[in-house]
């Protein structure tokens, strides 16, 4: 009977590998064809970790001063949390924030962009060494709140007290185990009650540490992967890979001491895993060595972090350009001016483009729903997209390096007691305080729209016009016609318009030089089924105001 329980144990334990092995064959070629089919098509909708995905980008704006990030209202006013959705297929956490952080902290030269550049034309022509990569990456994968990004900025790091206790927890299971050899029944008491023992100290130490030890274990992937992506041989003339690897070196010690990459698929396999990290403590065991290291060679942890982050990047961007209908690689120039040709707006499924120069400060005049708002926010989204990814949505694309800031969807601070019109002109405050230190390029859309006309139109020409005596490049949406005349000699004007037929409005979303001399607010009422007498009223008011001011 003895015989056949050894038996049983010893086949199941060679049972265990070969279940290993078939699992991680089989999981590696589904990833290799799911890596090939999905390269270069646009994500696909799903929900996001948002937060988790923002933690690097909000760690770093807390600890480093970057005036040159992109505000939280320009990034809200241009919806930009969407954009990144739009571009992200990055294959790991790290490159997910990293790419998040990227696309706030606009370059002031094109010399990091260059050097990405090179990277994104080699994959692009090298599909065998891109296929590698992605690969390593996508075994490293993503872990939501990873806590990676909490390590570098040194945030809440706690070592355990006594960690020899835990060795010696350890080593028990093993003696037990040998007990089998004179006891079977004795020894595999001895081995669940160690067990036992293990799983409340497992439970305890983890509970303190819930955030540190799913950092430590997806660490542990990242330094495999690191190790796989300093194999690829014809990348390694690149300087990240290069830096990478030297960084590699420093923590290539933690590597075997550290608990293996979980990125093995099915519950069964899984369960083994846990159950031997349970019994033998591994990831208790180990966190304060790889703590210890990192506290140590802080900057060097970063650098790998940012190393693999900068290669999940620039696939991503090489993906993005080629799920696009027409994009171009940017260029700058020293003019305060935005050329563009078929620029389009990314996050619209079927845009219309657009071409054209704006070498002045520009008033976009036009009718509600005409395309004035959609058409400015594509010129700031491009100009930012075209200073931290060196992409953009457009045939061509050229500006200068400019802090782009917006002063777009306003709405009521009800925690700060602020009205519409004081967060309008706060927001426009800090343009004005931000042009007097940097290049700024500003897209603002309804100027002052929370106040009176009077009011709005002298307040607004005169923020307007101390705009263009600074050296700024400033395009404003509008649907006060006073400005055109104002700002005449000062704004370049450019409107978008609409055809009115009996029954129907039609936008053809394309921009046109001069001032707008359409109205259709009035017609949308009437087209909307508004009553007839409501329609007449609003007519003859608005005859009469026109006449008034003739």
């Amino acid at each position: 009977m003895e015989y056949l329980t050894i038996a049983i144990i010893t086949l199941m334990i060679i049972s265990i590998p070969v279940m290993l092995i078939n699992s991680i064959i089989q999981n590696n070629k589904k990833l290799k064809i799911q890596l090939i089919s999905s390269f270069g098509r646009s994500p696909a909708e799903k929900e996001y970790e948002i937060n988790s995905i923002k933690k690097y980008s909000q760690y770093k704006k807390a600890n480093i001063n970057n005036e040159l990030r992109i505000d939280d209202i320009t990034w809200n006013d241009l919806n930009m949390d969407a954009v990144f959705k739009k571009i992200n297929v990055c294959l790991t956490s790290i490159g997910e924030e990293y790419l998040y952080n990227c696309l706030q902290e606009l370059q002031s030269d094109p010399t990091h962009l260059l050097e990405r550049e090179k990277m994104i034309e080699f994959f692009a022509d090298n599909s065998d060494e891109r296929l590698a990569v992605q690969f390593s990456l996508a075994k490293l994968g993503k872990v939501s709140h990873n806590g990676l990004s909490s390590f570098i900025f040194k945030h809440n790091i706690t070592l355990f007290k006594y960690p020899f206790i835990f060795n010696v927890l350890t080593i028990i299971p093993l003696l037990c185990a040998l007990i089998l050899f004179y006891s079977i029944i004795l020894g595999v008491i001895c081995i669940f009650t160690s067990f036992a023992i293990n799983l409340v100290v497992y439970t305890i130490s983890k509970r303190k540490l819930n955030i540190e030890i799913p950092a430590i274990i997806y660490f542990s992937s990242l330094l495999n992967c690191c190790r796989k992506l300093c194999k690829i041989n014809n990348i390694k003339i690149f300087p990240v890979i290069v830096e990478l690897k030297k960084k590699y070196d420093i923590f290539k010690p933690l590597e075997s001491k550290l608990p293996l990459p979980r990125v093995i698929s099915g519950n069964i396999m899984e369960d083994i895993f846990e159950y031997l990290n349970i019994l033998f403590l591994i990831d208790i065991r180990n966190y304060n060595k790889c703590m210890k290291m990192i506290i140590k060679y802080n900057n060097e942890f970063h650098s790998l972090y940012k190393g693999i982050g900068e290669l999940d990047l620039t696939l991503c961007v090489l993906s993005f350009r080629k799920s696009l209908q027409v994009y171009s690689i940017p260029e700058f120039h020293e003019e305060n001016s935005i050329i563009f040709e078929d620029i389009f707006h990314p996050l619209i499924t079927s845009p219309i483009k657009n071409s054209g120069m704006l070498m002045n400060d520009s008033l976009i005049t036009g009718s509600n729903a005409s395309g004035k708002s959609t058409f400015i926010k594509a010129l700031a989204i491009n100009g930012i997209l075209a200073q931290t990814i060196y992409t953009t949505t457009a045939l061509k694309f050229k500006t200068r390096f400019s802090i782009i800031i917006t002063s777009m969807a306003m709405r009521d601070d009800l925690l700060a007691g602020d009205s519409y019109f004081i967060v309008e002109v706060k927001s426009l405050k800090r343009i004005i305080d931000l042009i007097q230190k940097y290049h700024c390029t500003c897209f603002i859309d309804e100027i002052l729209r929370g106040t009176n006309t009077v009011e709005r139109i002298a307040s607004s020409s005169s923020v307007l016009e101390y705009l263009h005596s600074q050296d700024c490049l400033c395009i404003v949406a509008s649907h006060d016609i006073e400005l055109t005349n104002i700002l005449a000699d000062k704004f370049d004007n450019y409107h978008f318009c609409e055809q009115i037929t009996n029954d129907e409005v039609n936008f053809d979303y394309k921009l046109k030089q001069g001032p707008s001399t359409t109205r259709n607010a009035i017609k949308l009422l009437s087209l909307l089924g508004f009553n007839q007498e409501i329609v007449k009223n609003a007519e003859k008011m608005s005859f009469e105001y026109d006449n008034k001011k003739l």
